[in-house]
Protein backbone atom coordinates (compact mmCIF):
# COMPACT_ATOMS: atom_id res chain seq x y z
CA UNK A 1 0.00 0.00 0.00
CA UNK A 2 1.44 3.35 -1.00
CA UNK A 3 2.02 5.97 1.58
CA UNK A 4 -0.67 8.38 0.42
CA UNK A 5 -3.64 6.01 0.57
CA UNK A 6 -2.10 4.87 4.67
CA UNK A 7 -1.93 8.40 5.23
CA UNK A 8 -5.51 9.16 3.70
CA UNK A 9 -7.08 6.10 5.43
CA UNK A 10 -5.75 7.78 8.86
CA UNK A 11 -7.15 11.45 7.85
CA UNK A 12 -10.82 9.47 7.41
CA UNK A 13 -10.08 7.75 10.56
CA UNK A 14 -8.86 11.11 12.32
CA UNK A 15 -12.04 12.64 10.85
CA UNK A 16 -14.05 9.79 12.38
CA UNK A 17 -12.48 10.04 15.92
CA UNK A 18 -13.37 13.75 16.59
CA UNK A 19 -16.75 13.23 14.87
CA UNK A 20 -17.28 10.90 17.75
CA UNK A 21 -15.76 12.83 20.05
CA UNK A 22 -17.65 15.88 19.23
CA UNK A 23 -20.75 14.56 19.04
CA UNK A 24 -20.36 12.32 22.58
CA UNK A 25 -21.01 8.80 20.51
CA UNK A 26 -18.38 5.58 21.99
CA UNK A 27 -17.97 3.26 20.10
CA UNK A 28 -20.10 0.35 20.74
CA UNK A 29 -19.10 -2.87 22.51
CA UNK A 30 -21.82 -4.74 21.34
CA UNK A 31 -23.99 -5.38 18.79
CA UNK A 32 -27.49 -7.24 17.81
CA UNK A 33 -28.72 -8.14 14.63
CA UNK A 34 -31.78 -6.70 13.30
CA UNK A 35 -33.90 -8.22 10.92
CA UNK A 36 -35.70 -5.18 9.90
CA UNK A 37 -32.89 -3.27 9.08
CA UNK A 38 -31.00 -6.14 7.70
CA UNK A 39 -27.59 -5.42 9.67
CA UNK A 40 -25.89 -4.74 13.50
CA UNK A 41 -27.00 -2.19 15.59
CA UNK A 42 -25.21 -1.10 19.07
CA UNK A 43 -26.28 -2.80 22.55
CA UNK A 44 -25.18 -2.85 25.53
CA UNK A 45 -23.44 -5.00 28.17
CA UNK A 46 -26.89 -5.94 29.80
CA UNK A 47 -28.70 -6.37 26.53
CA UNK A 48 -26.01 -8.46 25.13
CA UNK A 49 -25.73 -10.78 28.44
CA UNK A 50 -25.16 -14.47 27.96
CA UNK A 51 -26.77 -14.02 24.19
CA UNK A 52 -23.32 -13.50 22.27
CA UNK A 53 -23.54 -16.10 20.01
CA UNK A 54 -22.34 -14.43 16.95
CA UNK A 55 -26.29 -14.97 14.97
CA UNK A 56 -28.20 -12.58 17.39
CA UNK A 57 -25.58 -10.72 19.33
CA UNK A 58 -22.07 -10.64 19.18
CA UNK A 59 -19.05 -8.78 21.06
CA UNK A 60 -17.22 -5.70 19.48
CA UNK A 61 -14.37 -5.68 21.97
CA UNK A 62 -12.02 -8.65 22.18
CA UNK A 63 -10.31 -9.07 25.77
CA UNK A 64 -6.84 -9.08 24.93
CA UNK A 65 -7.07 -6.81 22.23
CA UNK A 66 -6.37 -2.75 21.99
CA UNK A 67 -9.89 -0.93 21.74
CA UNK A 68 -10.18 2.93 21.46
CA UNK A 69 -13.24 4.30 23.45
CA UNK A 70 -14.34 6.20 20.19
CA UNK A 71 -13.22 4.33 17.11
CA UNK A 72 -13.48 0.41 18.74
CA UNK A 73 -10.84 -1.62 17.04
CA UNK A 74 -9.47 0.84 14.82
CA UNK A 75 -6.72 2.33 17.51
CA UNK A 76 -4.55 4.46 14.81
CA UNK A 77 -5.21 7.60 16.15
CA UNK A 78 -5.54 6.80 19.83
CA UNK A 79 -2.12 5.29 19.38
CA UNK A 80 -0.78 8.61 17.71
CA UNK A 81 1.36 10.06 20.12
CA UNK A 82 1.50 13.78 17.84
CA UNK A 83 -2.28 13.59 17.35
CA UNK A 84 -2.73 12.91 21.41
CA UNK A 85 -0.62 16.19 22.53
CA UNK A 86 -2.30 18.32 19.84
CA UNK A 87 -5.65 17.05 21.41
CA UNK A 88 -4.13 18.09 25.00
CA UNK A 89 -3.28 21.22 24.17
CA UNK A 90 -6.19 21.88 21.74
CA UNK A 91 -9.27 20.21 23.12
CA UNK A 92 -9.57 20.57 27.00
CA UNK A 93 -13.32 21.35 26.36
CA UNK A 94 -16.47 19.79 25.36
CA UNK A 95 -16.68 22.57 22.45
CA UNK A 96 -13.34 22.49 21.35
CA UNK A 97 -14.54 19.19 19.73
CA UNK A 98 -16.71 20.82 17.66
CA UNK A 99 -14.65 23.41 16.41
CA UNK A 100 -11.72 20.95 15.46
CA UNK A 101 -14.71 18.81 13.58
CA UNK A 102 -15.64 21.73 11.59
CA UNK A 103 -11.98 21.98 10.81
CA UNK A 104 -11.22 18.71 9.95
CA UNK A 105 -14.39 18.60 7.66
CA UNK A 106 -13.37 20.85 5.40
CA UNK A 107 -9.75 19.47 4.99
CA UNK A 108 -9.50 15.89 6.75
CA UNK A 109 -5.92 15.70 4.81
CA UNK A 110 -4.54 18.99 6.19
CA UNK A 111 -5.71 18.64 8.89
CA UNK A 112 -4.45 15.49 9.49
CA UNK A 113 -0.72 16.54 8.48
CA UNK A 114 -0.92 20.01 10.32
CA UNK A 115 -2.40 18.44 13.89
CA UNK A 116 0.14 15.92 13.67
CA UNK A 117 3.55 18.50 12.97
CA UNK A 118 2.00 20.88 15.63
CA UNK A 119 1.89 17.85 18.16
CA UNK A 120 4.94 16.94 16.93
CA UNK A 121 6.12 20.05 17.87
CA UNK A 122 4.43 19.88 21.28
CA UNK A 123 6.25 16.83 21.86
CA UNK A 124 9.61 17.98 21.24
CA UNK A 125 9.33 21.05 23.26
CA UNK A 126 8.62 19.22 26.71
CA UNK A 127 11.76 17.13 26.01
CA UNK A 128 13.63 19.97 25.23
CA UNK A 129 12.49 21.57 28.22
CA UNK A 130 13.56 18.06 29.97
CA UNK A 131 16.67 18.24 28.61
CA UNK A 132 17.76 21.54 30.10
CA UNK A 133 16.51 20.83 33.69
CA UNK A 134 13.35 21.59 35.68
CA UNK A 135 14.19 25.51 35.79
CA UNK A 136 14.05 26.47 32.52
CA UNK A 137 11.13 26.97 30.64
CA UNK A 138 11.57 27.34 26.80
CA UNK A 139 8.88 30.31 25.37
CA UNK A 140 5.80 29.23 23.80
CA UNK A 141 3.69 31.03 21.32
CA UNK A 142 1.14 31.14 23.55
CA UNK A 143 2.73 32.74 26.59
CA UNK A 144 3.46 35.62 24.07
CA UNK A 145 0.12 35.77 22.96
CA UNK A 146 -0.94 37.03 26.68
CA UNK A 147 2.34 38.72 27.51
CA UNK A 148 1.11 42.35 26.16
CA UNK A 149 -2.24 42.99 28.33
CA UNK A 150 -5.56 43.46 26.49
CA UNK A 151 -3.89 40.91 23.93
CA UNK A 152 -5.40 37.00 23.30
CA UNK A 153 -8.71 35.46 24.89
CA UNK A 154 -9.53 35.54 28.20
CA UNK A 155 -7.02 38.14 28.91
CA UNK A 156 -6.58 40.86 31.15
CA UNK A 157 -7.50 44.61 30.30
CA UNK A 158 -5.38 47.33 30.10
CA UNK A 159 -5.20 49.43 32.97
Amino acid sequence: MSRHHESDGEAHALRRYVAARAHGRMAPEFARYDPALGGWVAADRAEAAGRCDGKRFMQARRPGLPWCPWLGLDTRIAEDHALQAFFELHAAESHDWQRLFKEVSRNRQKAFREWRRRGREAISRVRQEEDLGPDVKLPSALADEFRTPGKGMRSLPRT
